[in-house]
């Protein structure tokens, strides 16, 4: 034919596509090897334009801290005065990490997330105008909050250290020694807020009250568990600075008078002088460490970024020496299927023409085969023939072969839609007989007659579930939904009433948890179900019980049956199936209720597995996440 073209060509064309995403990923590696080596020499740019002027304003910060209180409880105008002068240099500081934070370079160095942090960062110095209004009331009214000083001065401080804890780097080993030293660095904040606190209170030589003593307790706590986190987590050379200032004297001198404070003996030689020199030694020492630490970090940095640069340039010859290795190959292996293509050409005819027909035909009357049989591997043979031909037979293979899966696809869908039309016509008529019962219960005052409409009622919510689960087997989603937040413990008494049995099945007292509103429908079909089983695989007149609590991971909820139980091989094979549903046979009946489960289940990322019940019967655990749940206050304090 006029548009046939050569073997030679058409294998060139094909070695030419992986040659090209070879040569592509060959690129994509040397850019990301070269843009982590840019990634370490943007330290440099970010530590000299922003942690370093920021550091600088927190220090600023914290001695106005600790004047503000001192101002607040001695009123007198020399403090004011102190003061004055104090935030005079606060001020200078932030002028200049807004100016040397705000150039192109600095903010180039930030990643999105980064950026944003820094952006709540400098949003707090807008806060420190009221923070040093509200002090200067209290100094003038003479109404003395330190503890919301505390909270208000640290805001900056805060915001810095979340904005250090973002910018890690590629190397592993120098971020490692970065985030522990993040926590170090707000452990000596939380030093300078205790001193802040203690300098406002012994100002007049007066008790802690008991809101600031707990705010003591806190800041004390929580900065030694700071201090000795990150100090596990520095190597040897890094952490022996921190060692040596934790076993100084005035270090120890600030902790004999911490502690004093914490257990309550304070005593008259506790004056502002004596804790000022002890406090302010030992503030001056760790901000000292916490600097020259910080600079051998980032020298690290620059000889780190050097050696990425040789690796990245290793690995682009490597990978340009491997690009024309591959060409020399694949010209070599393009000449060598040349000649074995064209052997190939009616073994492919015989087996897209004869056999594979014939072995899809026999699949489709449901024979037997075997499939190694019948369709061996093409055996490569000598000689040529033309492209044209070998196409054509190999089309003939693969649109048997798609015909064959398209026509199984088609089949299966419509047997799934078939079954959802019905499912959902019934669903329909059952909604319809559930609104009719509604109207003739309100109607009717008759004990009897209500009794009656209630078992009806009772019956249709049944025929409803079941009418749900034939959908959700077949691939649907039921249609019930809430807008709203509902109760766990009332989507559990919705699943028992959807349940033949449901006179000898107890929900326990549990949190006051709730649960989307958008998973309500499919938690209740889904605890039905498990209920509906546990009852009809256990005595008449026995128990069913339902517990939940609250978890690390969630919320648990434990179906439990006093049965007979199951033996551990079948269980073994429920539990697989809960833990990854098979495709819905019509042949398959067996505990359809738990397959109906287990596709809520995975639908929403809920886990259920059944274990022995101590009473001889099987419970089912059913493990809600977090995602899932509103108002879990244990699960809020994880996060």
């Amino acid at each position: 034919m006029a548009g046939s073209r050569s073997i030679r060509y058409k294998i060139l064309t094909l070695l030419v596509i992986p040659l090209i995403t070879l040569v592509a990923l060959w690129v994509f590696a040397a850019a990301e090897t070269t843009s982590e080596s840019f990634d370490l020499l943007d330290v440099t740019t970010r530590y000299d334009a922003i942690i370093k002027p920021a550091d600088q304003l927190t220090d600023a910060l914290q001695q106005e801290h600790v004047l503000t209180a001192e101002a607040m409880a001695l009123r007198s105008e020399s403090s004011k005065a102190v003061l004055a002068r104090q935030r005079g240099d606060v001020d200078n500081a932030r002028d200049r990490l807004k100016e040397l934070s705000s150039t192109s370079a600095a903010q180039d160095a930030l990643t999105p997330v980064a950026k944003a942090k820094y952006d709540e960062m400098m949003a707090t110095l807008t806060d420190l105008d009221d923070a040093r209004a509200d002090a200067d009331d209290s100094i003038e009214t003479g109404l003395i909050d330190l503890v919301r000083l505390n909270e208000q001065i640290s805001e900056f401080a805060d915001a810095e250290q979340a904005l250090t804890s973002t910018l890690t780097l590629s190397d592993q080993s120098l971020n490692t020694q970065s985030q522990s030293l993040t926590l170090i660095a707000l452990s000596e904040d939380y030093l300078t807020r205790e001193r802040a606190l203690a300098a406002g209170v012994r100002a007049v030589n007066r008790d802690f009250t008991p809101a600031e003593l707990q705010t003591f307790w806190k800041l004390a706590t929580t900065r030694r568990f700071l201090f000795d986190r990150g100090l596990a987590q520095l190597d040897p050379d890094l952490r022996a600075p921190f060692q040596k200032f934790e076993t100084s004297t005035p270090y120890g001198d600030f902790q004999v008078y911490e502690t004093r404070i914490m257990v309550g003996q304070v005593h008259a030689d506790m004056t502002l002088k004596a804790w000022r020199a002890v406090s302010d030694q030992a503030v001056t020492n760790f901000r000292g460490t916490l600097d020259a630490v910080n600079k051998t970090i980032n020298d690290r940095a620059a000889p780190s970024a050097v050696a990425t640069f040789l690796r990245a340039g290793l690995a682009g010859l490597l990978g340009l020496i491997a690009v024309a290795l591959s060409v020399f190959i694949s010209i070599r292996t393009g000449r060598s299927l040349t000649r074995d293509l064209g052997a190939l050409r009616a073994t492919a005819q015989d087996l897209a023409s004869v056999r594979l027909p014939r072995l899809m035909a026999r699949l489709k009357q449901g024979e037997q085969v075997d499939v190694a049989a019948e369709a061996p591997p093409l055996q490569p043979m000598a000689g040529t023939e033309e492209v044209r031909d070998l196409a054509l037979a190999f089309n003939s293979v693969q649109h048997t072969a798609v015909e064959a899966a398209v026509e199984q696809a088609v089949l299966r869908e419509s047997v799934g839609g078939a079954l959802r039309n019905l499912a959902r016509r019934s669903q329909s008529l059952v909604q319809r007989q559930l609104r009719m019962l509604d109207e003739m219960q309100r109607g009717t005052d008759d004990p009897t007659r209500l009794e009656e409409l209630f078992r009806l009622d009772h019956l249709t919510t049944r025929m409803r579930r079941h009418a749900e689960g034939l959908i959700v087997l077949s691939g649907g989603s039921p249609g019930r939904t809430w807008r709203r937040p509902v109760a766990l413990e009332d989507v559990l008494q919705a699943a028992v009433a959807e349940v033949e049995d449901y006179t000898r099945v107890i929900v326990y007292p549990m949190p006051d948890v709730s649960v989307l509103g958008t998973v309500v429908a499919d938690l209740i079909h889904l605890f039905a179900e498990l209920v509906e089983n546990a009852a009809v695989y256990s005595p008449p007149k026995t128990e069913v019980s339902v517990r939940g609590e609250i978890v690390a991971r969630g919320f648990a909820v434990e179906v439990e049956d006093r049965g007979l139980g199951l033996s551990r091989e079948e269980m073994e094979r429920v539990n697989r199936r809960l833990a990854s549903p098979p495709e819905f046979n019509p042949a398959d009946t067996d505990r359809l209720g738990l397959v109906v489960a287990g596709r809520l289940a995975a639908r929403h990322g809920v886990h259920i597995e059944l274990r022995r019940s101590p009473f001889g019967g099987a419970t089912a655990i059913v493990l809600l996440p977090s995602a899932l749940l509103v108002g879990a206050p244990a699960l809020e304090v994880a996060r």
